[in-house]
């Protein structure tokens, strides 16, 4: 099935439109032609009457169109406002959602590496239990198996259960020696429950910022066995930060169950930090929220919007903060344009109601003077009239005619091929589209050729688009079409060069294509065709001649020749409508010119039409 589609080809007054319904097959329809009734205008009352009237009506309009602008004003006002408050309301929600996505990686980041750690103090804690006389060589070497699976641990220790260590381990990679902190061993016996502690962010003899996690380790039984910590590396947290962050404002922390800072980033230690207890105790009420929840807070009198999130495993808080200023930049730029832009809109709804005011006083002036030439006019308008709209009812007629028989095929072959340059243009190769190019071009000329015969019923009327012309080129260009249509013909096409003329552009390439379309056509039956086009200057004109070697005809029959509708070979499937060297006639004399035909049967035909060296026409092309 076909989606929808539309497309369209318009040309002065006259247009068509195409309508494709999915599942439905394919619909055209064309505008109805509306008739144009003149009708005398009604008679204006006297001036001394129509004075105060037309004041009256004068000062109504002026208040009338203040009301307006005061009314739109308020609109826009009004309509400003609102996409203000909806900007503000989308902006804060782009705000929490980045920075909930931001915090939401950090969680499972870190939840990734405490549940590193964890398993390696587990793993460690095992052997322990099981191998207590043995010596430390195999928990050494477990350790360093773990090290190896888990790189962002820099060092991994067993202490005994009086705070002895027993083993450490660290990376290979490390410049210096790390030192894990003692065990927390009377926190361990006040709160027995405890199995893993992280503490405060410590840093190293390099300089690093690591995380201490510490884990009891009990043997079979649950006897206290000993403790064991595990250095998480802060800089391969803080590098993925700063890679995922969106802006360079962005800040995260680290907290503890107890709303306690473990650790920030990026380091910044002089930066001052809110009271997370108290905030948190506000905004949760105490409570630890399944998902995360966004808040706004000061520090030091500058506003951070917040996100935090739990983890899910561990007595962590995660939070993600941007200063409010980058938070609304987007929506300070988008409340400045709108109401840039309402202010502009508002002056210039100004300025065209002053200048309307302005037009209506000018016209009350007028009006005065119209008024006392009205009463001669009424009686010549009357009778213009009429025959205006008896020129107009004849007129309305032959565009009915023409636009509902011409634009029928016309009307399809344009929808189908934009229908399928838009639909199957991906499947065609340089060559097909650029056939469909030419398909679609064609028919808009065609609409445009039927616009011209249009205007020709009305031609004593309309003024001639007068320009430089170069008759060789249109007729290259005609015949090129021609070839491409038919590449089987064989047509040895001769013309002049600078065949310069002046005149419209439109009617005389509609005439040319008459003329060599008809050559063309009457030649078919040659080997090879020959049409040639040449001119002669003379005193006051150019004549032109269009010459081929085709079947001719009779010159008895010369007469018809330009009459509409008359075909001197149609029984012989040379095909035509018979209005085409009629309208070329009708064309070559709208310019001044004249036209007549010389030909003998079987001989070929010569085609002989004059054109003013300058055109006599008052009218020409604005430049």
């Amino acid at each position: 099935m076909l989606p929808v589609q539309s497309c369209s080809l318009s040309s002065g007054n006259a247009f068509v439109s195409i309508r494709r319904d999915r599942g439905a097959g394919s619909e055209f329809q064309a505008p109805a032609l509306r008739s144009i009734h003149l009708a005398p205008p009604p008679a204006l009352p006297e001036s001394s009457q129509a004075e105060p009237l037309a004041g009256d009506l004068l000062a109504r309009s002026a208040w009338s169109f203040l009301g307006i602008y005061l009314l739109l004003v308020v609109l826009i006002l009004a309509g400003t406002w609102a996409l203000i408050t909806q900007d503000w309301v989308r902006q804060q929600k782009v705000q929490e959602t980045e920075l909930s996505s931001l915090a939401h990686s950090l969680a499972e980041m870190l939840e990734h590496d405490l549940a590193d750690a964890d398993r390696a103090l587990r793993s460690l804690g095992r052997m322990q239990a099981k191998a207590l006389s043995a010596n430390t060589e195999n928990l050494r070497e477990l350790a360093r198996q773990e090290l190896l699976q888990a790189p962002h641990i820099a060092r991994l220790s067993i202490w005994s259960a009086k705070g002895q260590e027993i083993m450490g381990v660290q990376q290979n990679m490390l410049a210096t020696t790390l030192s894990s902190p003692l065990p927390s061993v009377e926190l361990f016996r006040r709160q027995p429950q405890q199995g893993l502690l992280i503490h405060t962010a410590i840093v190293g003899a390099d300089g690093l910022r690591y995380l201490p996690v510490e884990r009891i380790q009990r043997g079979a039984q649950g006897e206290l066995q000993g403790y064991g910590v595990a250095l998480l590396e802060v800089t391969t947290l803080e590098q993925y930060f700063r890679a995922i962050r969106l802006t360079d404002s962005d800040q995260a922390s680290l907290l503890d169950g107890d709303t306690r800072l473990l650790t920030s980033m990026p380091v910044e230690t002089d930066a001052p930090m809110p009271d997370f207890r108290r905030l948190l105790a506000s905004q949760a009420n105490g409570q630890r929220p399944d998902k995360a929840f966004g808040t706004t807070y000061e520090i030091d009198g500058e506003s951070q919007v917040g996100v935090f999130r739990w983890l899910s495993r561990y007595p962590l808080i995660v939070e993600a903060a941007r200063p409010t200023a980058v938070a609304r930049a987007g929506f300070t730029a988008m409340k400045r344009r709108l109401l840039t832009g309402a202010g502009a809109l508002i002056g210039l709804l100004g300025l065209l109601t002053w200048l309307i005011y302005a037009d209506s006083q000018r016209h009350r002036s007028a009006r005065a003077s119209l008024g006392r030439i009205n009463a001669s006019l009424e009686e010549r308008v009357s009778r213009r009239t009429a025959e205006l709209e008896q020129s107009n009812r004849e007129m309305i007629a032959f565009s009915y005619s023409i636009s509902h028989d011409l634009r029928a095929p016309l009307r399809a072959i344009n929808g189908f091929a934009h229908a399928l340059r838009e639909d199957f243009s991906e499947r065609l190769d340089d060559q097909g589209r650029d056939y469909l190019d030419r398909i679609c071009r064609a028919s808009v000329r065609m609409g445009e050729l039927i616009d011209e015969l249009l205007a020709l019923a009305n031609v004593s009327r309309a003024p001639l688009v007068i320009e430089e012309l170069d008759l060789t080129l249109i007729a290259s260009d005609i015949v090129e079409e021609l070839r491409l249509a038919s590449p089987e013909r064989q047509v040895l096409f001769q013309a002049q060069a600078n065949l310069h003329v002046e005149g419209d552009e439109a009617l005389l390439r509609n005439a040319l294509t008459n003329l060599i379309g008809n050559a063309w056509k009457f030649t078919r039956g040659r080997r090879p065709a020959v049409i040639s086009f040449t001119a002669e200057e003379e005193a006051e004109f150019i004549r032109f001649t269009l010459a081929d070697n085709g079947i001719g005809f009779d010159m008895a029959h010369a007469k018809r020749l330009f009459q509409p509708f008359q075909q001197l070979h149609g029984n012989q499937g040379f095909g035509g409508t018979g209005i085409g060297l009629a309208s070329v006639r009708r064309i070559i004399e709208r310019h001044g010119g004249q036209i007549w035909a010389e030909a003998d049967p079987e001989q070929g035909a010569s085609f002989i039409f004059t054109l003013p060296l300058r055109a006599r026409v008052i009218r020409r092309r604005r430049k």
